[in-house]
């Protein structure tokens, strides 16, 4: 394709006279919008774009793993310890959280309110708590005080390589997600 010579294109501005050449387009007429611009993307245009395949990529990858479920049964362990706690400071007297492990199964002995609540099918749980607390092998408590202390322990929640801790502070009864 043969190209076509540069043409001068004179401007003057405060007395001066600036030169500068013009090369015409090899594809002129072509591709070029209303005013007279090359058609295309704006670089706002182009990274707005990046930034939502980018967040669509990574709500479609967490709403596919387990990671999620591990997190929201870890948070409800930890809301039910902590309810447990509160109700034995409001009722002054003791209050014995129970899990389950083989049955996956949590609740608070003698509390008012919901009863039982269950792990996902897919989560492994531990429980470590002191030996007057435990019911058997496969069954354990954490007993909370009137003065919000605690016999103290953790419950552990794992799917595949991801651990939850959840901790109960013995002295405070202060409840914690690790």
């Amino acid at each position: 394709m043969k190209y076509p010579s540069p043409q001068p294109l004179s401007l003057k501005g405060r007395g001066a006279k600036i030169e500068r050449f013009l090369f015409p387009s090899p594809l002129e007429g072509e591709g070029l919008g209303v005013r007279g611009k090359a058609a295309g993307f704006t670089l706002l245009e182009v990274l707005i774009v990046l930034i939502l395949a980018g967040f669509l990529m990574g709500v479609v990858a967490t709403s596919l793993s387990d990671g999620p479920v591990l997190r929201k049964s870890s948070r409800e362990v930890a809301a039910s310890l902590r309810q447990a706690r509160a109700q034995a400071v409001m009722r002054q007297q003791p209050t014995l959280w129970k899990m389950n492990i083989q049955e996956k199964r949590f609740w608070i002995e003698d509390g008012a309110g919901d009863g039982s609540r269950n792990l996902a099918n897919s989560v492994m749980a531990k429980i470590n708590t002191t030996a007057a607390e435990v019911d058997s092998a496969q069954q354990g408590g954490i007993r909370f005080y009137p003065d919000g202390s605690s016999t103290g322990g953790s419950v552990e929640l794992a799917y595949n390589q991801q651990t939850y801790k959840i901790n109960v502070e013995w002295v405070t009864g202060r409840v914690s997600i690790q």
